[in-house]
């Protein structure tokens, strides 16, 4: 147990006007700082998209709480993320901003071409916006229908009314055939390996085609789908608010599906390109800004409501009081570090580790300040028509990719990756996070001379920091290549592919950079009770800060 050393200052006398701030700091003091540093600047950098709103309006105290705790805990967790890996949301504010840039000027272009509507001039602040989920489509019974089979769609009706709002194929066993296969079930027809038709006899040997495995596999995900889910948790009526599937979309996706071939994925993979599908099966759409062109240039709408930038921004709860506090924080900290520096004293590894995430944190504040933030409300645009079933097939190219989680139909998720067509966002992102976690790991070099409790734990912070920087080669290298084998998959005759042991081995290298991660956090908490006391002397005290 560390001794605890307790100073014994001289107090001024009476008529003394100014009291200068002591010339030492005490241990409490550098945690204190370091955590106002990294909790400031991880609430401030937060720009989540639009939650589930939800029925804000029920009367049950129970279902409202329920309704907060949700939301608070999506917050909470978005909130642990961004403390524990920074860099993946510098990463992902850059691509935001690219996004919000190319969306703005597609909308734009399309305004100036049909100017018959009373529209605003998109801004930033309108594409963040779209791509956070702040406009929805809504559907009504006004919404005119398109051209489609209107017997599926009645078909559609009945199945839901019969089976208590179930899927209209989530029970599907008919048999799924192709011109050149015999009728089999989708798992059948998945399973099945490609072989080369046997021309030499009488009968050609049926092979199921490409574009049959990848309709088998969407009907396979379709089964599969759960249904009104948050992770394993059913979605109440109070989050769900005023959402309920719509039998006309759900008879759109059911034909959407039956159709589609390899070509309407694009960049997507199988399960997102069906996500971005299923999300679509209510009565509300909660749509990204290529969705929303997408939708407005066909009529599903006929304008976006002229809202000003400066209405969107009034919506943002942006604090600028929490941003200078921040700021004035991490120019402190930094102040002090480089002060420390040149007079050769000793600067701790909570302290380095600190300026790392605040470092991460300038550059996301920088990247997102055009983009509003804590939106709770959407903009509601209604519909006046129903798509096709190629138009459907098109928003679901259209739409983002989740990350990590399972969209769900009520909201845009936090680690969706926004698309455009023919560029691949995916391998962009792996990228850039990639990049950045090795300029943030370099930052703990610094600490390379430290002071250590033993030996055996400044090789330990050494090996860690080597992890922290090499470590996202591989990673991002093996999930670069799994990527581009995902679009070939589908062709693959053999059973094993081998983008599974490819997940594998990146999983395998994450799990020890996590533990890496979690080492040099530990270690640097332990490390601040055995320093040196060069590290107690106080330099630049007189600064305001926490």
């Amino acid at each position: 147990m560390p001794e605890v050393f307790y100073p014994n200052c001289t107090f001024p006398g009476d008529d003394a006007g100014i009291v200068a701030t002591p010339d030492m700091r005490g241990t409490l003091d550098i945690l204190w700082s370091c955590l106002a540093v990294v909790i400031l600047c991880t609430w401030v950098v937060l720009h989540e998209n639009v939650p589930a709103e939800g029925d804000t309006k029920s009367q049950d105290w129970k279902q409202r709480l329920f309704l907060d705790l949700y939301l608070a805990v999506q917050k909470i967790c978005s909130f642990g993320w961004a403390l524990f890996a920074p860099e993946l949301f510098t990463g992902k504010a850059m691509m935001g901003l690219y996004f919000a840039h190319h969306v703005r000027d597609i909308m734009q272009k399309a305004m100036n071409k049909d100017q018959s509507a009373k529209e605003v001039d998109w801004t930033l602040q309108h594409a963040f916006l779209a791509n956070m989920g702040g406009y929805s489509i809504e559907f009504d019974e006004d919404s005119a229908p398109a051209s489609v089979n209107r017997s599926q769609i009645r078909s559609a009706r009945q199945k839901m009314q019969e089976g208590g709002q179930r899927s209209v194929i989530s029970c599907y066993t008919a048999p799924l055939s192709s011109p050149v296969s015999p009728a089999m079930t989708p798992g059948q027809i998945e399973a099945q390996p490609e072989k080369r038709p046997d021309v030499q006899g009488s009968t050609v040997t049926a092979i199921p085609s490409v574009d049959d495995k990848l309709r088998a596999k969407l009907i396979k995900l379709f089964n599969q789908h759960e249904g009104n889910k948050w992770f394993i948790f059913p979605l109440p009526a109070v989050v769900q608010g005023r959402w309920k599937e719509d039998p006309t979309n759900l008879g759109l996706i059911e034909s959407a599906i039956k159709s589609t071939v390899a070509s309407n994925l694009d960049a997507h993979t199988p399960h997102s390109y069906f996500q971005n599908l299923i999300v679509l099966r209510g009565n509300i759409w909660v749509v990204d800004g290529m969705q929303l062109a997408y939708a407005r240039s066909i009529g599903i709408i006929t304008a976006i409501p002229p809202v000003t930038d400066d209405e969107i921004m009034d919506r943002s709860k942006g604090d600028w009081v929490t941003k200078a506090l921040a700021i004035i924080q991490v120019a402190w900290l930094w102040i002090q570090l480089i002060v420390r520096t040149t007079q050769q004293l000793t600067a701790t590894q909570l302290e380095i580790m600190t300026a790392a995430f605040a470092t991460c944190s300038v550059f996301t504040y920088a990247l997102y300040l055009p983009k509003p933030k804590d939106v709770k409300t959407r903009i509601r645009i209604r519909a006046a028509r129903y798509p096709t079933v190629e138009e459907m097939k098109t928003l679901g190219r259209k739409g983002p990719s989740s990350v990590w989680f399972q969209r769900i139909h009520l909201q845009l998720g936090n680690d969706n990756i926004h698309h455009r067509e023919g560029k691949h966002s995916a391998l962009v992102m792996i990228t850039l996070c990639g990049f950045i976690a090795m300029v943030f790991a370099a930052v703990h070099f610094a600490c390379w001379h430290s002071h250590f409790p033993t030996w055996g734990e400044q090789l330990g912070w050494r090996i860690a920091c080597g992890i922290l920087l090499v470590a996202p080669v591989p990673i991002c290298g093996l999930m670069l290549w799994d990527h581009d084998l995902e679009s070939k998959r589908m062709e693959e005759s053999a059973r094993t592919q081998p983008g599974a042991l490819l997940k594998r081995m990146s999983l395998a290298l994450e799990g020890v950079y996590v533990l890496a991660r979690l080492f040099m956090m530990v270690e640097a908490g332990r490390s601040l009770y055995y320093q040196p006391k060069e590290s107690f002397v106080a330099t630049w005290g007189f600064i305001p800060h926490v």
